[in-house]
């Protein structure tokens, strides 16, 4: 007898007792993550305090250089029709070309152009977008809003120096078989900050 009362006795704490404690250890743990939130936002501002009237560019680092940066920019929007080409750099006579975009078709039905890249020797690449058919040798939509996704490109880093290249095709022509690309080609070099 004295059992069947104690298990009703422990039954019963657990039917009226334990949603107490869940809901406590609940509140607790909303607590404990409002007040780490909380420390983290008031850290993250405290590290770096805004002064009125100055950007502050927390994602891009600051660099200071010695003497001024050397950066050379080529943009071209070209008009070509298939068949045609478009060089961005002068190529001496009896050379390859250096940077020579060729536009191979039209394609009515995909709104996209077929090009091709001769970029000194390098391969280089798209965004997801584009269909690649061959070593640069694309189909390349539309431009759209974000047009990493929808263009050629190539990006290379050595040292004090960056080199960068996008094509996009602008606006398409079926009935004509034109197509308006803009190419455009950076290079940087920046001092070493040796001396």
């Amino acid at each position: 007898m004295r059992d069947t009362r104690s298990r009703m006795d422990s039954n019963l704490f657990y039917a009226t007792e334990l949603p107490q404690l869940v809901c406590l250890a609940v509140a607790f743990t909303a607590g404990m993550i409002a007040a780490g939130a909380y420390w983290h936002r008031r850290a993250t501002f405290a590290m770096a305090p805004a002064q009125p009237g100055k950007i502050i560019y927390n994602d891009t680092p600051t660099v200071r250089v010695v003497d001024p940066q050397r950066v050379d920019r080529r943009r071209k929007i070209a008009l070509l029709a298939a068949g045609e080409h478009l060089d961005l750099l002068h190529t001496p006579a009896g050379f390859e070309p250096r940077f020579r975009v060729t536009l191979k078709s039209i394609s009515s039905t995909a709104d996209a152009a077929h090009i091709a890249v001769v970029f000194g020797g390098t391969r280089v690449s798209c965004g997801p977008l584009v269909q690649e058919q061959s070593a640069n040798d694309f189909i390349v939509p539309r431009a759209h809003r974000d047009e990493a996704r929808s263009s050629v490109f190539h990006y290379y880093e050595n040292g004090s120096s960056l080199d960068f290249m996008r094509i996009k095709v602008r606006s398409l022509d079926a009935a004509s078989g034109t197509a308006e690309l803009d190419v455009m080609q950076v290079s940087s070099h920046w001092p070493s900050g040796e001396g």
